[in-house]
């Protein structure tokens, strides 16, 4: 796929979040739903979709600058440290999960240890399943 289309549907990707963030919003502050962290997660789907849909149209509408930020996303070195970064991320993540599940369980509430608990296995079968995957097709 062209470079320029993979931006076109990063436009189409954070033009879908505002619009998300935006229904989210509306319906809190038309009283439909009373939940706070609807309103949360709106307006950080709201802010963050206008801010990376910005930062698309404007390197679209620069050829210089989308030339070189498709070397950059091609090039080997950075692919490789966003991976390690990316896994990195997983292996802190699932150790601190893992602690914290155990903490909540040692202070007794059940409820949330066992959701921290339920979310780590849930992420070690996605690993496993997508290692399976991944280790078929190379």
């Amino acid at each position: 796929m062209k470079y320029k289309n993979r931006v076109k549907t990063r436009i189409y990707t954070m033009a879908a979040y505002i619009v998300i963030g935006a229904v989210m919003c509306a319906l809190k502050l038309s009283g439909i739903v009373e939940n706070n962290y609807l309103w949360t997660w709106g307006i950080a789907l709201v802010v963050c979709g206008a801010v990376h849909l910005i930062r698309n149209v404007r390197i679209i509408r620069d050829p210089e600058r989308m030339q070189e930020i498709a070397i950059a996303e091609k090039d080997e070195r950075n692919i490789m440290l966003y991976e390690k970064a990316r896994s990195l991320a997983f292996a802190v993540y699932i150790m601190a999960a893992a602690i914290a599940a155990i903490v909540m369980f040692l202070l007794n509430m059940e409820f949330a240890g066992q959701i921290l608990a339920y979310t780590v296995c849930g992420f070690l079968l996605i690993y496993l399943i997508c290692y399976a995957i991944i280790k078929r097709k190379y």
